[in-house]
């Protein structure tokens, strides 16, 4: 086994599909794991699921249908400060399967830490419909509809957080949590056309408390939605898309108001989440996941996102490094910003200037290159140089590496040579450990079995 840290996020599936023991022994021998990142709460199939973009060689080769929610058996004693008891997956495959008390004590055996994984996703297309009484957690969007997303402001979402947490560390030896940071402002929702949250009555309660001019907040929201709604038909104005983006915001300060207000309800629910995890004891470990959107694409999210605050509440850090697929999202983000907000630009011309000021010229291909290319693996280690001196070394990083996370269309296979070359350049920057991801359902066994002969050319195995 490795003698450093080798995570692997694994949803209930991968274990009811080929059993435990068989896969923890895989993952051991194969790339020297010793650490397990379990969803055992999840709506989203690329957390939780069967592949999604393709089948490797394990596992079942058929969609599962995932409907999703409580992959353990939850106990009724800690959730009496919650109305919401039923969550337990309905999907015919887990029936009689606890992912925590079926799995932990095997691993344990085999020297493995586990910590359960939630990845509150950026996605406002999963749907909690079966669950009774969810809706009751919805947030609402900037025109007064409810939201598909639960309000990180709720009182009744949080209870129902903190009872999950409860029953948790008090009934499993688990070792820590992992926690996926995806979700988007309400800002950055508009500018990708998509539902956004945010504007629920506890939002509105805040903002009245911090002197925030609600109506005038919505209003300048609402203004920049149908803006950029117009721009999306082809609508050009004047003095550019970009300018009169700006003076949108000029003219309605009380967006950016918002934005902050909802930047410190959502960094507040993670800080009261570690707080919780340690509760139970101090020894117990929260890493952060972060998103490739936010420390990769996005410049306003890179801003939001101010990388040396996680070493305030976190043990480690996850940052998504997949660079094998990054050549076509990135190819695609930069798309959608084309299409919206950076319209007065030609494609090549706002793919060129966010990786100019992103700082990704030096790692990517040319935009009709980029899926075929990906990013180098210097991307790797230079990301994590610079998340490790953002958080001034108080914090362990242990980056994402891609084993078969691939893309919806046309990118860059992820091979061993790739899986081996992206390693090195993590821990060519430092890092302390990895995580393989996104998920063991969607990864190879050929780069499996590569991550562990990079470990070996290093000494850690």
């Amino acid at each position: 086994m490795a003698k450093t840290f080798v995570g692997i996020q694994i949803g209930a599936i991968s274990f009811i599909d080929e059993g435990v023991e068989p896969v923890l022994d895989l993952l051991r021998e194969k790339a020297g794991v010793n650490a397990l990142m379990i969803s055992a709460l999840s709506w989203s199939r690329g957390n939780a699921g069967r592949a999604a973009y393709g089948f490797p060689d394990h596992g079942v080769a058929e969609p599962d249908n995932l409907q999703g929610g409580a992959f353990w058996q939850p106990d009724p004693a800690h959730y009496a400060a919650t109305t919401h008891r039923d969550f337990a997956a309905p999907d015919p495959l887990y029936a009689g399967f606890d992912t925590l008390a079926d799995v932990i004590p095997a691993a344990k055996a085999r020297g493995m830490k586990v910590y359960p994984y939630y990845c509150e996703t950026s996605s406002s297309s999963i749907r909690h419909i079966w669950q009774p009484g969810f809706h009751q957690f919805l947030d609402r969007d900037h025109w007064g509809k409810t939201a598909t997303r639960p309000s990180l402001l709720n009182p009744h979402y949080r209870a129902w957080w903190r009872s999950i947490i409860d029953d948790w560390f008090s009934n499993h030896d688990l070792d820590g949590l992992l926690w996926g940071i995806e979700r988007q402002s309400p800002l950055m929702d508009i500018f990708r056309a998509d539902s956004s949250t945010g504007f629920d009555e506890y939002f509105v309660a805040e903002a009245r408390a911090r002197g925030i001019n609600v109506e005038r907040a919505m209003e300048g929201y609402r203004k920049v939605d149908q803006f950029l709604a117009g721009v999306r038909k082809g609508v050009r104005p004047r003095d550019g898309v970009f300018v009169t983006l700006l003076r949108h915001l000029l003219h309605y300060p009380e967006v950016l108001m918002w934005e902050k207000l909802w930047l410190d309800a959502h960094q507040a629910f993670y800080h009261e989440i570690a707080g919780i995890v340690r509760f139970f004891d101090p020894k117990h470990e929260v890493g952060y996941g972060i998103w490739q959107v936010i420390n990769t694409y996005n410049p306003y999210l890179k801003a939001q996102y101010d990388q040396s605050d996680y070493a305030q509440y976190a043990d480690w850090l996850k940052p998504v490094l997949y660079n094998t697929p990054a050549g076509a999202r990135f190819a695609n983000f930069a798309e959608s910003w084309q299409k919206g907000v950076l319209a007065d630009a030609s494609p090549d011309g706002a793919y060129n200037a966010l990786a100019n000021v992103l700082g990704l010229e030096a790692f990517i291909a040319p935009r009709a290159d980029a899926p075929m290319a990906g990013f180098s693996p210097e991307y790797v280690k230079c990301w994590t140089e610079n998340l490790i001196a953002d958080t001034g070394g108080r914090c362990k990083v242990y980056p994402g590496i891609g084993v078969g996370v691939g893309d919806g269309g046309a990118s860059k296979p992820i091979t061993p040579e790739e899986t081996k070359a992206a390693i090195h350049a993590a821990f060519d920057g430092g890092a302390s450990g990895i995580l393989l991801s996104r998920n063991y359902s969607e990864a190879e066994l050929r780069n499996l079995e590569a991550a562990g002969e990079a470990l070996k050319e290093r000494g850690l195995l």
